[in-house]
């Protein structure tokens, strides 16, 4: 399985899952501190689960401290402790 796929099979809800695979795209440096994550409607489309999915994501990864929103701009990969900027 891709891990543009969803496994709703799994015991891991959906939206974790899509949380996991931004969360190794963070740690492995392809979304870079202070520039922006997926939009809602990309995960959408990248994962093909509704908006409520795609936002439990967002809300996941921003309580775990990997990402900050701001209003009217969107949400974006958080400094992590040791990042040079």
């Amino acid at each position: 399985m891709s891990e543009d796929e969803i496994d709703y099979d799994a015991p891991t809800p959906p939206y974790r899952q899509i949380a996991a695979v931004i969360i190794g795209e963070i740690e492995r440096g392809v979304l870079q501190p202070n520039r922006p994550i997926p939009s809602e409607a990309t995960m959408i489309q990248r994962w093909g689960v509704a908006r409520d999915t795609a936002r439990r994501a967002v809300r996941y990864l921003r309580d775990e401290g990997y990402v900050y929103t701001v209003p009217q701009r969107g949400t974006f990969v958080s400094a992590r402790p040791g990042d040079s900027e």
